[in-house]
């Protein structure tokens, strides 16, 4: 089990970094954050979005927090924290590996929703 949260962050981000090849730009990449974001123009409810958040990870306090983009998905049978109205996600300062299968599956339900939803 993981406790350091450098360590934390880092297994996680290189669970986060092969979605850049899957049609997600960088925009943080730093030693406490790293996110990404769909820059594919998309038109809802009349307007055009340019920009989309995907999913970051960050070092905050003595937490790593995972947050991804749920507005595709209803995250009300998870135990999720909400961190917007646009975001949820997980805040640990552990990692073994059922939390780490967790975190997984969490990003790749997001990427599937932005998939079917064509945001990328």
């Amino acid at each position: 089990m993981k406790t350091d949260l450098t360590e934390i962050f880092q297994t996680i981000r290189a669970g986060l970094q092969p979605y850049a090849s899957r049609g997600y730009t960088v925009h943080e990449n730093s030693e406490s954050g790293y996110d990404l974001y769909s820059e594919k123009n998309v038109e809802e409810n009349g307007k055009t979005s340019t920009e989309r958040f995907f999913a970051g990870i960050y070092i905050s306090g003595d937490q790593v927090e995972l947050k991804i983009n749920s507005t595709a998905f209803s995250a009300g049978n998870e135990a999720l924290i909400e961190f917007s109205p646009e975001q949820s996600g997980l805040k640990t300062n552990t990692l073994d590996d059922s939390k780490r299968k967790e975190v997984e599956t969490l990003v790749e339900i997001a990427h599937s929703k932005f998939k079917e939803k064509e945001w990328i």
